[in-house]
């Protein structure tokens, strides 16, 4: 029903990643040229489904990460988060028979995608980062509700909870901004919301955030170095809403231009700029693909 709503159709399979003892639940839509989606932190792969009538041309694999969705749960510690990451990322490519492949990220996932850039290049072809990319460059914020989240055995209780609409919504709107929240289909919104309260996913999370963060600011293993940033080779755009919470655009241009080839380019809205407009994030995102080399089929 979900993807009836946005005219497209998604097969789901479950893909096995021995090396992270996790299985993970993907979509995958369209026929062309692999392309990998890879989510925010507490959303699902359902999240990118107003994007895929702006993607034909490629064959999109919607990723639910572990703990999120119906992604096996994991663990997470301080300090063991970028190589379980790197690990995920090699073996889901592997699972998915793709060589190599773009991805387009939003926050935790453009994160994701910039730490596998910089530590293993060339599989990672090109990036189109959605959103401030959650701790990865200088500068970010820690706010709501992530920093209830850093809250030991707090954070568990309120994702174990299955929120009430209202109050699934509210915590969409300081997340993401109101905008992007008024835009999230009732669909949408009732798969986001069983999907944060499913068995193992609110512990995942909470380990996860509380991994990353302090309750202020990201964790110093977190945050990209200026090495780290330079080894980024993969072409990479930054679409960023004017409006972002956790970090302005203009605080991020020192780190992109730290980037051999990088690209800031902002837009109307908050967090989840890609739920306000759609067209207009995907349309910068499929441009940015065809610029690095990776065009849609005809």
């Amino acid at each position: 029903m979900l993807f009836a709503r946005y005219e497209a159709s998604a097969q789901e399979r479950a893909v096995e990643l021995p090396a992270s003892a996790v299985s993970l639940r993907v979509l995958s839509a369209g026929r062309g040229p692999d392309l990998v989606l890879l989510h925010d932190v507490n959303l699902c792969a359902a999240s990118w489904a107003p994007l895929l009538p702006f993607l034909s041309g490629y064959r999109v694999h919607l990723v639910d990460l572990p703990g999120h969705g119906l992604s096996d749960p994991t663990a997470y510690q301080p300090g063991t988060v970028r190589e379980q990451t790197l690990r995920l990322i090699d073996g889901l490519l592997d699972a998915l028979d793709v060589p190599a492949a773009p991805v387009i990220g939003h926050s935790l996932g453009a994160m994701y995608a910039l730490w596998h850039a910089a530590a293993r290049p060339g599989r990672i072809t090109a990036i189109a980062a959605i959103g401030s990319p959650s701790g990865a460059l200088p500068g970010v914020r820690v706010r709501m509700p992530l920093s209830l989240l850093t809250v030991p055995v707090l954070g568990t209780a309120v994702l174990r909870s299955s929120a009430p609409r209202p109050l699934y919504r509210w915590l969409l709107s300081v997340g993401l901004g109101a905008d992007a929240e008024a835009a999230v289909s009732p669909e949408l919104l009732d798969v986001l919301r069983l999907s944060s309260a499913r068995p193992g996913n609110g512990r995942t999370v909470a380990w996860l955030v509380r991994a990353l963060n302090g309750p202020r600011r990201p964790r110093d293993e977190t945050v990209m170095s200026e090495a780290e940033l330079q080894a980024v080779g993969a072409p990479v755009l930054f679409c960023w809403g004017s409006e972002d919470a956790y970090q302005s655009p203009d605080q991020a241009t020192a780190s992109v231009k730290a980037m051999p080839s990088a690209e800031l380019r902002t837009v109307p809205g908050g967090h989840g700029c890609w739920l306000e407009d759609p067209a207009l994030c995907a349309g910068l995102a499929v441009e940015h693909l065809v610029a690095s080399g990776c065009p849609p089929a005809a």
